[in-house]
């Protein structure tokens, strides 16, 4: 047998498929304000990315606040709720991050779940004795329709049913949501650690996908949430407000973020996007941060705190909010208005947003959503927004603008594409031979024991990166499904 000639080129790589994408930029910690300590302490105890601890602290706080106020825009009011995706590998400890920061909201849902068994054993009682007079009142016979109708008044309608001990779904559908509306309280959350099984659930199947989007802008836009049925007839709600964060893997992230429809219908604008450069092999701190602990137990307590206040509500509503505005003051409202200048004009033909321009249209308004969230987290009466806290949410809504732009190119990458570029990674960085063979790869490669090895190693074949090279002896053995390694372009 003899083997091929090997060609040496020199110890540069060959042309990727994939345009590299920049590295992310790290997250501006020092402009969360009041909400920098617990992100952190939330990234010492984990040693989780800055930007993954910072998006779950934003949502927690976002969650707690967005009952209280609206937030004063350039172009109205909004709700002071957030959006959140962020997109991290499993072992990123996302949910660990997530856990330490949601720990507040947790708390008060026990809180809630107490109250709730109480007042509903009370409830049902009522209810019990409600319903038995009221059926006695029909049956009986003596009694004229006049005399009836004057019994049932001073009965009284049915007592409503407390409100149930939830305020956090985290595999929720649109229609799920919509339908339990009338029993839960009027702020909630759409909080989830396995994005992966929201986008790709119920919810966003083919059918459902263009209500679903919808339905999420709506809730963003804090609009009327509509249900209409035949069995159960028509039904809108007002005065309800959600946050949302979704932690997902980079494979879900992408099927969602090459979504026409998700684009098309501007639900990904919508939502504030990063994927923070991984940590992992970096994490060497095996021992505990007493201090971080402690800042996170104050945190979740502050969180608590704000969730336990009572909320605004629309007069005789027990689940409708009225929020008052939380008003700009004269600098935050110059600073937010600069910003905005500079945003539109880099939405021009060749400008950095170019290719993100319905979220960059978005920007100033996410930035006021998060001074309003800063704002109410650090005291709930406060009577504006500051120009200081204004100017830190600018930086952050900035750092969320330039990770749209960033994140736009992968969104659109085939998986064969992408899983070819991972097999050249791992041929050029991990495999030290200059040949390889399918058997080899498959059994040793990125993609073990799966056929996604073959289809990768003949995906780059067609593209150059390797040469066939059949008999070529491989792992010690000759093989006959062999390619030699092209690691650099002959010039």
């Amino acid at each position: 047998m003899k083997t091929p000639e090997i060609t040496t080129f020199a110890a540069e790589s060959p042309t990727p498929l994939l345009r590299e994408i920049p590295e992310a930029a790290s997250f501006p910690v020092s402009a969360l304000g009041p909400l920098c300590t617990p992100v952190e302490a939330i990234a010492s105890a984990t040693e989780a990315p800055k930007a993954l601890c910072a998006a779950s602290v934003l949502a927690a706080a976002a969650l707690a606040a967005q009952g209280h106020r609206e937030a004063e825009t350039l172009n109205g009011t909004a709700p002071a709720s957030l959006f959140l995706l962020t997109i991290a590998e499993s072992g990123e400890r996302k949910s660990t991050a997530d856990r330490l920061a949601m720990q507040g909201v947790r708390d008060f849902e026990a809180e809630l779940r107490t109250d709730y068994d109480k007042e509903q054993e009370l409830w049902r009682d009522a209810h019990e004795l409600w319903k038995a007079d009221r059926a006695k009142i029909f049956a009986d016979r003596k009694a004229d329709n006049a005399s009836k109708r004057a019994d049932l008044q001073a009965l009284g309608p049915e007592s409503t049913a407390p409100l149930k001990p939830h305020i956090v779904a985290s595999a929720p559908t649109i229609e799920g949501i919509v339908k339990h509306l009338p029993e839960l309280r009027a702020s909630l959350g759409i909080m989830t650690e396995e994005g992966g099984a929201l986008i790709g659930g119920h919810s966003m199947k083919a059918e459902n996908r263009l209500a679903t989007c919808a339905s999420f802008s709506a809730m963003w836009d804090g609009q009327p949430l509509d249900r209409w049925r035949a069995g159960d007839g028509v039904a809108a709600y007002v005065g309800r407000r959600f946050s949302a964060h979704i932690l997902v893997q980079p494979v879900a992230a992408e099927a969602l973020l090459s979504d026409p429809m998700a684009n098309g219908q501007g639900l990904l604008a919508r939502f504030l996007v990063c994927r923070p450069a991984s940590r992992i092999g970096m994490r060497l701190r095996m021992e505990r941060d007493a201090l971080a602990e402690a800042e996170i137990a104050h945190f979740a307590m502050r969180i608590r705190s704000l969730l336990s206040r009572d909320l605004p509500l629309a007069d005789n509503k027990r689940n409708e909010l009225a929020p008052p505005v939380l008003h700009m003051s004269q600098d935050a409202r110059a600073v937010l208005t600069t910003f905005a200048r500079k945003v539109e004009t880099a939405q021009a033909p060749a400008g950095p947003f170019e290719g993100v321009r319905a979220f960059a249209s978005k920007a100033p308004e996410h930035a006021a959503r998060i001074a309003a969230v800063l704002t109410i987290y650090a005291d709930p009466e406060a009577e504006e927004m500051t120009g200081e806290t204004m100017a830190g949410a600018i930086e952050i809504a900035t750092f969320y603008a330039n990770e749209a732009a960033r994140l736009a190119d992968s969104a659109i990458v085939p998986r064969e594409v992408a899983d070819a570029e991972r097999m050249r990674k791992w041929l050029l960085e991990r495999w030290k031979e200059p040949y390889i063979s399918a058997a080899v790869a498959t059994q040793r490669g990125p993609f073990k024991l799966t056929d996604r090895s073959r289809k990768a190693l003949h995906m780059l074949e067609t593209h150059g990166a390797l040469i066939k090279a059949d008999d070529a002896e491989v792992d010690g053995k000759p093989r006959n499904e062999a390619w030699l390694i092209v690691r650099e372009w002959p010039s």
